[in-house]
């Protein structure tokens, strides 16, 4: 493969990393591949893949999103089990990394859905700092111990604040519990997916949100709702002078910050796993991680539990447990206390570990309630004249940006007249001049400057030379990359304008809506353009419900908009489903229980047994449950019965089972002396697999069928001329049979091949020693 990529021309700007296990990459570099490597191909070990990936600038290549992990045959053929491990490590490393990059370097999608809701983000979150001090509160989340702490929550409920995480809705609905605070913080469409089951809570839910949450689960939530960060992503006097903002990585965090403002003494967490169960779930009951079935591609990544025993995790979850122990200490030090029941929870320093069962709860809580918003807050006169103020402030920006946007041509044109013929500067004012632009343009538009930079990031990205430093660049080459500089910071600029002019659009249809201005027919063919058809609710909440005798055609209206709305509710397929069924794949389940047979884990297998019994498709788990029962009984010390398991894998059309299953019994033929049993399983393994006609050929051997066994090398050699070690073994038992000449030949064929000397000298030697009357040396 590596010789593939360096006969290939690389497309601009690409790069490639091997990754191998040490063995594999020692092998390579003994055979000369890695000598002379050019500097875009590079090969790392699992141990220092992280520091040559960053020489590649990987961080840079995450950011626009342009890395691909790719599975070589062997990982994904899952006959090399390293292999295929390691992929999946790669794989989550990678994953976790990108967004990691992106949530530190920012995201032009936080920009974009800031300014798109700037206009429906009325309230800022801190209002609700301290106003409710000494309470206990719940934090509920999306992972599997969510469903044993229901019914707790639900019999204490009076005495809770409960806080949950938005993809939990679906099922505290199926419940019958709605939570006091409901929290989303990511803005893409696979956010909304699973969080759009909230729009069913009642007015009594207040929605707490980050500022670029996805701005269609915002326009739909017809209640109170609060963000955190600010408003507009420059200075601004709408700003909250003193905001709440989230913390990352995952939305539980953000909930957990907020339930530490609040003032709350003590905060339980349910659903706050951050690792698998033993069958391979993530998620509780209800969520789309659950639909799809347990996950088998687990790495080796693992933590321990609350109740001490190993689980795995993944990269992701692993970086969320280092940010949660760093919150719990932080809160700690404010006298809150975090707790977690779960005995199947990730242990976590500085949250405490207190069963169910010895949880207790004052009774002086009871009865007391959350309280009410402002009812002038989110009144259609307070949102319009909100309205109002952003769209001042947005069209000041707009007239900014476009006095930036002229500055930034001129630039690009004095760029076209900096370089002679010859590639020297022609006018050294033209190059100091360009010289003090940025930093002009920094200090006059301190705020516009850097967004620029930040929209721009990507074109730059893209753009950049591969393998070429900017000293090697030639005159035209140097002009060419100005130019393409320029380029890309007045496309930031054009995309910062779109996005504000977008947002002014919104601004112009709430305008309408909030002052009564447009119809509600009008009103309606608008939210349905946007996909905001929720809407109608909140109008409904804030303008109350139609007189008895509307006309019909009004009626209509409602109706159309809250079916649609309905419909969107009641979709159950989406990315995130798709997403999540990507990690059931069967296939993975044979290499991990191939694994923890080798490893002699009893409870690994019994616990992917666990996870098989409880996929879907029952026909298609049923030969990897066949499978896991045959080894799961060879190490419970019932080989015998493990016989029938195996020969049920058999029976199944899916090949890719069977030579696991083989193996293991001719290895039980072999142990029981039962040639005929262990001749039909190494046959079989043979037909299947060519690596296997070596031993079928020694075990005929050895069995006294050496013209059967001849017979299966010569076979094996005309479809692999080139293999060595059987033209060896050939040799040998050509010798055993007294033909000395043919394996003479033998040995002047090796004698021709890289390496072949010293076995040809082998074989002579056995022919030598074959030859030697009995009584002599040789």
């Amino acid at each position: 493969m590596i010789r593939h990529v360096l006969r290939e021309a690389a497309p601009a700007g690409t790069r490639y990393l091997f990754v191998e296990p040490p063995q594999v990459h020692a092998a390579l570099r003994a055979a000369g591949l890695l000598d002379a490597l050019p500097p875009h191909v590079r090969c790392a070990t699992t141990d220092d893949w992280m520091e040559v990936a960053s020489d590649l600038r990987l961080a840079d290549y995450l950011f626009i999103d342009r890395v691909e992990v790719v599975f070589s045959l062997a990982a994904r053929s899952a006959e090399a089990p390293d292999h295929t491990q390691l992929g999946w490590t790669l794989r989550e490393a990678v994953a976790s990394l990108h967004w990691r990059t992106v949530g530190l370097r920012g995201n032009e999608t936080f920009i974009a859905c800031q300014l798109a809701n700037a206009v429906d983000n009325v309230q800022p979150a801190g209002i609700w700092r301290g106003r409710l001090k000494g309470r206990t509160g719940v934090l509920l989340a999306g992972g599997p111990s969510l469903d044993t702490a229901l019914d707790w929550v639900r019999q204490h409920r009076e005495r809770l604040v409960v806080l949950a995480v938005s993809r939990i809705s679906r099922r505290l609905l199926q419940v019958g519990l709605e939570p006091d605070f409901v929290f989303s913080v990511d803005p893409t469409e696979m956010s909304y997916e699973i969080s759009r089951d909230m729009l069913r809570f009642g007015p009594a839910v207040v929605f707490v949100h980050q500022y670029h949450v996805n701005p269609r689960l915002l326009a739909q939530w017809p209640h109170s709702s609060y963000y955190l960060g600010s408003l507009l992503p420059w200075s601004s006097p709408l700003n909250p002078p003193e905001p709440l903002h989230g913390v990352g990585p995952t939305v539980t965090n953000t909930a957990l910050q907020f339930a530490g403002e609040l003032g709350l003494n003590r905060v339980i967490l349910a659903g706050v796993d951050l690792c698998f169960t033993p069958e391979g779930y993530t998620h509780a009951e209800g969520s789309n991680e659950r639909k799809a079935g347990p996950r088998f591609d687990l790495t080796n990544l693992e933590v321990e539990t609350n109740d001490g025993r190993r689980a795995s995790t993944t990269a992701d979850f692993a970086a969320a447990i280092d940010t949660l122990a760093q919150q719990a200490r932080q809160l700690r030090d404010r006298g809150i206390r975090l707790i977690n029941p779960s005995p199947g929870a990730a242990r976590v320093e500085a949250v405490d570990y207190v069963p169910w069962v010895e949880l207790g709860l004052d009774d002086a809580e009871r009865g007391e309630t959350i309280p009410p918003p402002d009812p002038q807050t989110f009144t259609n006169g307070q949102r319009l004249r909100h309205t109002e103020r952003v769209a001042r402030d947005m069209q000041r920006r707009i007239d900014e940006l476009g006095q930036l946007e002229d500055r930034l041509r001129h630039a690009r044109k004095v760029t076209g007249k900096l370089f002679a013929e010859d590639g020297t500067i022609r006018n050294r004012n033209l190059r100091l001049r360009l010289e003090r632009f940025e930093a002009e343009l920094d200090a006059e538009h301190p705020d516009l400057s850097r967004l620029i930079k930040q929209c721009s990031l990507h074109a730059l990205l893209r753009g950049m030379k591969a393998v070429r430093d900017v000293e090697t660049l030639d005159a035209r080459e140097a002009q060419d990359a100005l130019w393409g500089y320029y380029d890309a910071y007045l496309d930031g600029a054009r995309r910062l304008r779109g996005w504000i002019e977008h947002a002014m659009a919104k601004i112009r249809r709430r305008r309408h809506e909030y002052a009564g201005s447009w119809s509600l027919n009008q009103l309606g063919v608008e939210w349905a353009k946007h996909g905001e058809p929720g809407r109608i609710q909140g109008w409904l909440a804030r303008n109350g419900p139609l007189p008895a005798d509307a006309p019909m055609p009004l009626r209509s209206v409602i109706g159309s908009l809250q079916g649609a709305l309905q419909r969107d509710l009641d979709a159950t397929d989406g990315a995130h489903l798709r997403r999540a069924r990507s990690h059931g794949d069967l296939r993975a389940a044979r290499v991990r229980l191939e694994q923890l047979f080798v490893q002699h884990n009893a409870d690994g297998v019994r616990n992917t047994l666990a996870g098989l019994n409880r996929v879907q498709d029952a026909e298609a788990a049923a030969p990897y449950i066949a499978l896991a029962q045959g080894l799961l009984a060879e190490l419970e010390g019932c080989p015998d019965e493990a016989l029938g398991h195996y020969d049920r894998v058999l029976q199944a059309p899916d090949r890719t089972l069977w030579k696991l299953a083989l193996v293991r019994i001719a290895n039980w033929a072999l142990e029981h002396r039962e040639a005929a049993t262990a001749e039909q399983a190494l046959q079989c393994l043979a037909d299947l697999q060519p690596g296997y006609r070596m031993q079928y050929g020694d075990f005929l051997a050895a069995t006294g069928h050496i013209d059967r066994a001849i017979d299966v090398y010569e076979r094996h050699l005309t479809e692999h001329p080139s293999d060595k070690d059987a033209m060896v073994r050939l040799a040998r038992l050509m010798v055993n049979a007294g033909a000395h000449e043919a394996a003479r030949m033998m040995a002047d064929h090796l004698t021709r091949l890289p390496g072949g000397e010293a076995l040809a000298a082998s074989i002579h030697h056995w022919v030598d020693a074959s030859l030697c009357p009995p009584g002599e040396k040789t």
